[in-house]
């Protein structure tokens, strides 16, 4: 469904968050969020698989995505989570390229559609763009190798810590304060997340409770240590 008026600026607001597009030119923008669809997405229903051609970039208008590896068990490795606003790249691909991840929608969702060829024309027309989406292109490479270390040198614990500390940073901790941080991740996916299973997700979150970090419930997680927190992370 193409879009305009107030969604092409909301389009446009998305993109402008991110480092680079600030200096894209006013007619290469609207250029390009006119040239956006907005697509539908149901829950558990994927906008590309691993293994098909690149559909694009999508930007997320409201719900949640995630990109992620499903192995040949059925085990999942989640790489990261898309809320609104987030730009999703690993789809904008040649034609000859597969994608390498899946992306499933985690909620009835909506994103902004920015088929492959279209934006190619425009990149051939404005080095700004290319800029801008070579940063984009380089952060997410960044963060996937990060990771990758996370994966094969640190422990669940540590994992879980870092992940949990960048919640409790993100809800605006502050040391020898409680901070709550809702559940709105099941432990699935946490473990999904985190490149493990629920088991030791469960595991590692009692032995910080044991050790007074950690208050829990079934509705939140009270970070009440953010020092010991921020230690275990780290040690």
């Amino acid at each position: 469904m193409p879009i305009e008026g107030a969604e092409v600026e909301q389009v446009r607001q998305a993109l402008l968050r991110y480092a680079g597009w600030d200096q894209v030119p006013e007619e290469t923008m609207t250029e390009l969020c006119l040239g956006a669809n907005l697509v539908e997405v149901k829950r558990k229903r994927s906008v590309f698989r691993r293994g098909e051609p690149g559909p694009g970039l999508f930007v997320v208008k409201s719900g949640e995505f995630k990109l992620s590896l499903i192995s040949s068990e059925g085990r999942e490795q989640i790489l990261y989570l898309a809320e609104p606003g987030k730009l999703i790249g690993e789809g904008f691909l040649p034609r000859d390229v597969q994608c390498a991840a899946s992306a499933f929608a985690m909620l009835d969702s909506e994103a902004w559609q920015f088929e492959t060829d279209p934006v190619i024309n425009l990149i051939g027309r404005s080095q700004p763009l290319a800029f801008a989406l070579m940063r984009h292109m380089a952060f997410r490479a960044n963060r996937l190798i990060d990771l990758v270390l996370d994966l094969s040198l640190r422990s669940v614990e540590r994992r879980l810590a870092s992940f949990l500390l960048s919640l409790a940073m993100r809800a605006g901790a502050e040391p020898g304060k409680p901070c709550v941080i809702p559940r709105q991740l099941d432990m699935n996916t946490v473990a999904a997340r985190l490149g493990t299973v629920r088991e030791e997700i469960s595991r590692a979150l009692n032995r910080m409770q044991r050790e007074g970090i950690l208050s829990l419930s079934r509705q939140e997680i009270v970070v009440l240590d953010l020092n010991a927190l921020e230690r275990v992370t780290y040690e």
